[in-house]
């Protein structure tokens, strides 16, 4: 009797434990989708990244904003994705971007175009890789494209 409750115990907690593992997505409260993830920081070591795009626009402009007392080094290459049965997936994995160096200085912005137009509505992540230090970092930001 002793051991069936032991059992029963263990089963008990094994099925709570289960229930509690993971939160869904909160919903959309326009679509009901849920909401993507962003598993890349939006800031990091003092640089923010930030996504303006206008209603109808087939640009985005992305800004990389150095607030760290450094000067970092960046590219003009760049990851798009769309977020889509829950897992962001490459928009376009075969674009090639020329090798540069683009140097922002300590409190400076970097502003660069995504092109758009071949997009269709959804949401997106563009992320981008900057060195501060010999360190490499990635930022990112979600937008909509309406």
């Amino acid at each position: 009797m002793k051991n069936m409750k032991l059992i029963f115990m263990a089963c008990l907690l094994v099925l709570l434990a289960a229930c509690g593992s993971k939160p869904a997505p909160e919903e959309d409260k326009k679509s009901g989708a849920p909401q993507a993830e962003n598993d890349m920081p939006k800031e990091e070591a003092g640089v923010k990244a930030e996504v303006k795009l206008e209603d109808g626009s087939e640009e985005a402009k992305l800004t990389l904003k150095n607030s760290s007392d450094k000067e970092v080094g960046t590219g003009v290459a760049f990851a798009l994705e769309k977020w889509e049965d829950g897992k962001w997936n490459k928009v376009n994995p075969d674009q090639m971007f020329t090798e540069q160096m683009i140097m922002v200085k300590a409190g400076a912005n970097y502003e660069q175009l995504i092109e758009l137009k071949d997009q269709e509505a959804g949401t997106y992540r563009v992320s981008k890789t900057f060195f501060a230090e010999e360190e490499k970092h990635d930022v990112a930001v979600v937008f909509e494209k309406k």
